[in-house]
């Protein structure tokens, strides 16, 4: 029989080996990819959600364990930088990760330290590793800087850490006017809350079902159907999800549909549907009459809109392929309202996805406004006289917004913008809105309301 004393012991020892299958794990997964985001620049989370796909064996703990560790170190990349060698730096950023095990165990440590609600992972690897405990300066001002610079000198380097380096220095100089860059850079170093929108009128009856499954549900004050979400709960095996209820959608992106406001019965064309929120909502929002047509050019795309919109019982959804060329004859005229929700950046959605701060480049953006102004030009005769077209990125950047918006507005003069309330505020607009992530513990987008005229007047179209 086993004494007390042996019990905690054999526990203690199965914890351990536990955490050590957990880090392994981690350790892998995070080479892995390391490499395919600064290899070839493929998305963190279709790689991470492979990598996992690959290796079944990992529980739902193993499964949160790994996703925290790969996403820290992508967040604060900027940071942990600085811990390496010139050279294995410039190894890891064209894609060659050559980190011995010890090498990147000490990353995830520092990683884990600096996203300080996971100390006590990082306490478990800096004792597995033998690593002193750092000792932040507690008066500091900025906590994160302070962290940074306890783990510096148990890295022994001698560097300075600055807020900016959560992004490239290239970056600063193409934030917009009117952004409050503390705060900015205070939600680029924190993970970002889940926004849901109901899709049911009983909103309260979810609620409570969402809050009895064990999560954290706090409703936006202005926006009936956004309510944020935390919790250890996967929402995709709820029977609300099963059931269409509820689907997951940021704060920002909901901003869009409001902006559109789509009436019953209206037929509305979603131009880059993608996989299909925002088709959801204005379906929702029309209160499932009407039509919504969503397009895109990656078929794949399509198919989880059409298993979305069957999940969720909408009748009034429509989906084909766009190839990106004008609306024209027959095609042309047909729809109440248009969406365009541009490709994009995507530097509005860098608190959820951290890899894309280091994998973009300053040269690209010529190309995707270049991209977003003849989307927008191809989908706009597709508004009749007198309709409204919507124009959204989920960026920061002033080329990709005000600066698409002003370029299509002076080659399509029919076309004015449209006041609309701000959806987070209820304060006038003017026409155009700009959501930074602080706004509303959210992604940051823009979006633009135009009308265009009952004439046909514009002679581009």
């Amino acid at each position: 029989m086993y004494t007390a004393t042996s019990k905690e012991q054999i526990i203690l020892e199965l914890n351990l080996n536990k955490f050590r299958s957990q880090l392994k794990s981690a350790n892998l997964a995070a080479r892995t990819v390391l490499q395919a985001v600064f290899g070839s620049g493929k998305p963190a989370d279709r790689v991470l959600s492979a990598w996992l796909r690959e290796n079944r064996q990992c529980g739902s703990r193993d499964r949160q364990f790994i996703g925290e560790a790969v996403y820290a170190m992508l967040r604060y990349w900027g940071l942990l930088r600085k811990f390496l060698p010139a050279e294995r730096l410039a190894e890891i950023e064209r894609g060659e990760i050559r980190l011995a095990r010890l090498e990147l165990d000490a990353l995830l440590f520092a990683a884990f330290y600096l996203d300080y609600r996971n100390l006590p992972a990082a306490d478990a690897i800096a004792r597995e590793l033998g690593f002193p405990w750092p000792k932040p300066d507690r008066e500091a001002r900025n906590q994160l800087l302070a962290r940074a610079g306890a783990l510096g000198k148990i890295f022994g380097v001698d560097a300075v850490f600055a807020d900016g380096d959560l992004l490239p220095q290239w970056i600063a100089t193409h934030l917009p006017e009117g952004l409050d860059r503390e705060r900015f850079l205070a939600d680029l170093a924190a993970r970002p809350p889940m926004w849901l929108r109901m899709q049911t009128a009983e909103t309260d009856h979810l609620v409570a079902d969402l809050s009895a499954a064990g999560l954290a549900v706090s409703r936006h004050g202005k926006i009936a159907d956004a309510v944020a979400v935390t919790g250890r709960v996967n929402l995709f095996t709820l029977d609300a999800f099963r059931n269409g209820l509820f689907e997951v959608q940021d704060l920002a992106s909901q901003c869009i549909g409001l902006a559109a406001a789509p009436r019953p019965g209206e037929r509305w064309l979603d131009a880059c549907a993608g996989a299909g929120g925002k088709t959801l909502q204005l379906a929702a929002l029309m209160n499932r009459t009407g039509t919504v047509v969503a397009t895109d050019i990656r078929s794949y795309k399509l198919d989880d809109l059409r298993t979305r919109a069957r999940r969720a019982g909408f009748p009034n959804i429509r989906t084909r392929e766009w190839d990106g060329k004008p609306y024209q004859g027959k095609q042309a005229a047909r729809f109440d309202g248009v969406l365009v929700d541009a490709p994009c950046s995507c530097s509005g959605v860098w608190r959820r996805n951290p890899d894309g701060r280091w994998t973009l480049k300053a040269e690209e953006l010529a190309d995707i406004t270049r991209v977003q102004f003849e989307v927008l030009t191809a989908a706009a005769p597709a508004v009749k006289p007198g309709g409204v077209l919507i124009y959204a990125t989920c960026s920061l950047f002033p080329e990709e917004n005000g600066g698409v918006l002003e370029r299509f507005l002076a080659a399509h003069p029919g076309y004015t913008l449209e006041d609309f309330p701000n959806p987070l505020t209820g304060e006038p607009t003017g026409g155009t809105l700009q959501v930074f992530s602080y706004d509303g513990d959210c992604d940051s987008m823009f979006v633009a309301r135009m009308r265009r005229q009952e004439a046909l007047e514009d002679a581009a179209l």
